[in-house]
């Protein structure tokens, strides 16, 4: 049995998120992701049972890191203002660090099959928490969270995505912010 070697996983991982990004899903087989990691196609599966449980894995792991991000910024004693900036200019600065990162999991999401191995509610578990307290404190609005993710996540994506077309994406985001909390804030 080999050794699994964390160095050779993470190349392994950053071809198969260059090659989707470059080639789509159906585009990246073992055998491109293998030569782009510099590995044998035999190394790839001591790491993972087949291309779909690799896809899975990875997508699974990606998808939670922005909550991780933001859950880190956030605390209860916030104001609700303080929140939503929080999460807002969290969500942008984590799209821009992790721009490779972000559009593969952007991807991945328009995907059905993969939509299947997470669940999106289940990933801001750590964010939702912090915005389930503000809502019982009568802070934030109880609109549902599959709504709050919408309202919160979809344009700050649209804004990151397309930031070069704005002649200042600063002050769109500034505008969503002030948006956001008159839409969500008692």
């Amino acid at each position: 049995m080999r050794i699994k070697d964390n160095e050779k996983q993470e190349r392994i991982k950053d071809a198969m998120i260059s090659l989707i990004l470059k080639e789509g899903i159906n585009g990246a087989s073992v055998a491109k992701i293998a030569k782009q990691a510099g590995v044998s196609p035999a190394t790839i599966y001591v790491y993972y049972e087949n291309k779909e449980e690799m896809l899975a894995e990875v997508f699974n792991e990606y998808a939670r890191k922005p909550v991780s991000y933001l859950g880190g910024m956030l605390y209860p004693s916030m104001s609700g203002s303080e929140l939503i900036e929080c999460l807002i200019k969290g969500a942008y600065s984590y799209a821009l660090e992790n721009e490779k990162e972000f559009s593969f999991v952007d991807q991945c999401y328009s995907c059905p099959t993969l939509q299947e191995s997470v669940k999106e509610n289940d990933c801001y578990n750590e964010v939702f928490d912090v915005i389930h307290d503000f809502q019982k404190r009568r802070i934030i609005r109880s609109y549902s969270d599959p709504s709050i993710i919408a309202v919160l996540f979809a344009p700050v994506k649209f804004i990151a995505m397309n930031r070069n077309s704005y002649a200042d994406p600063q002050a769109e985001l500034d505008e969503l912010i002030k948006m956001l909390q008159d839409m969500l804030l008692y």
